[in-house]
């Protein structure tokens, strides 16, 4: 028996359904990448940020590089669909224009204060359960309030001690780890507090008090409630997940990499700028890691 033949680049732009324009728009970058880099199949993602450092000096127009870029990408994923690879060097790799905007550290909270959330009495049992497991999750996880409110029960998984995730428009998928107060917390208001909330079957983790799905406008009405804590600073479920993120880099030294994969930020410039540190480490630090910014 034969082997079949794998299909061209060419045909799997067809494929796939892209137009006669954007196959030729395509298969352009990839002469150009291919003429640079004759046997590029087994790249890492070190290999194409040195590619395109070297060739960014070639084009001033910050469109050009993007649609190098596109190609490259396009070419991976054609290789990961023949089965010649099975992972992608640079699915995660973007280019923008890098926005100068800070973080203003002395805003934000520390992990002992984010714990103090967790510690409010509360009049309902089951509100306290449900409170508890939404407050875990900022401070914990760095969640904000769309994420929380898309929850559904298949997220988390206990056995393997995730949540997942689901991507949305600015920020990625990812699975997190749960912490360890949170497997009782969440398994409690399984068992005790969603059951009392709910009315009819959902899918929905978090319930609020008709049974139905919480909104994000109820996640920051929660949250304000929790202000008498710190009357002086603003609390949002904002500010709080950018304190996570902070105490993520800052207290817990954890990797400038992982960070950006757990928080689910798609530009590692952005992680880079919760760093606390002077402005030439900082623009350092996103030369290295965005250096196409």
């Amino acid at each position: 028996m034969t082997m079949k033949e794998p299909i061209t680049f060419e045909h799997y732009l067809h494929q796939i359904k892209h137009t006669p324009q954007t196959v030729k728009s395509y298969l352009f970058a990839n002469k150009v990448f291919m003429t640079d880099n004759p046997q590029p199949d087994d790249y890492k993602y070190k290999d194409i940020v040195e590619y395109l450092n070297q060739k960014v000096k070639d084009y001033a127009n910050q469109n050009t590089k993007l649609y190098i870029l596109n190609g490259i990408k396009k070419y991976y994923d054609y290789l990961i669909d023949i089965g010649r690879r099975n992972d992608h060097p640079c699915r995660n790799f973007f280019i923008r224009n890098v926005r100068n905007r800070q973080v203003i550290h002395q805003d934000l909270f520390s992990s002992s204060e984010l714990e103090l959330l967790l510690e409010r009495e509360e009049r309902y049992a089951d509100l306290k359960q449900r409170n508890q497991v939404v407050m875990s999750l900022l401070i914990y996880q760095g969640l904000n309030s769309g994420e929380i409110q898309n929850l559904n029960l298949s997220n988390i998984d206990f056995d393997n001690g995730t949540i997942f995730i689901k991507a949305s428009r600015k920020i990625g998928q990812r699975h997190i780890e749960l912490h360890n107060k949170q497997f009782r917390l969440i398994d409690h208001y399984l068992q005790e507090g969603r059951k009392s909330l709910m009315r009819e079957e959902t899918n929905a983790l978090i319930l609020g008090k008709l049974g139905t799905r919480l909104t994000v406008d109820d996640i920051h009405y929660l949250v304000s409630t929790y202000k008498p804590l710190f009357p002086d600073r603003n609390l949002t479920p904002s500010t709080i997940r950018q304190s996570v993120i902070s105490n993520w880099l800052n207290e817990k030294k954890l990797p400038l990499e992982q960070v950006q994969m757990i928080s689910g930020q798609k530009w590692i410039s952005t992680t880079v700028k919760y760093r606390q540190i002077n402005i030439e480490e900082q623009r350092e630090l996103m030369n290295r890691f965005h250096p196409l910014g």
